[in-house]
């Protein structure tokens, strides 16, 4: 993104920076920046996404959000560690 004058106290975006089409994908937990799929995937800020599902009624809904692979390696090892404790518990 290109640098914004700054007049006393205010900021001015022209037209190009409103309306600018950049989209980077984030985490969804930490917000890092994640690189394209086609990037190398041991990064760390490598894209990968996660899997929400959830239903109301009939409907059932699903959402893909993407993860870094940090934070997915995160959530996956909390998800089974979780499993873990219910199965010896139950």
């Amino acid at each position: 993104m290109s640098e914004l004058p700054k007049i006393a106290g205010f900021v001015t975006a022209g037209h190009a920076v409103l309306f600018e089409d950049v989209e980077a994908r984030r985490c969804d937990v930490c917000a890092s920046a994640l690189k394209d799929v086609d990037a190398e995937a041991d990064d760390e800020h490598a894209s990968g996404s996660g899997l929400l599902v959830w239903s109301r009624g009939d409907e059932r809904r699903y959402q893909e959000p993407p993860l870094c692979a940090s934070c997915a390696t995160a959530i996956g090892v909390s998800a089974l560690q979780r499993w873990e404790i219910e199965e010896e518990e139950g």
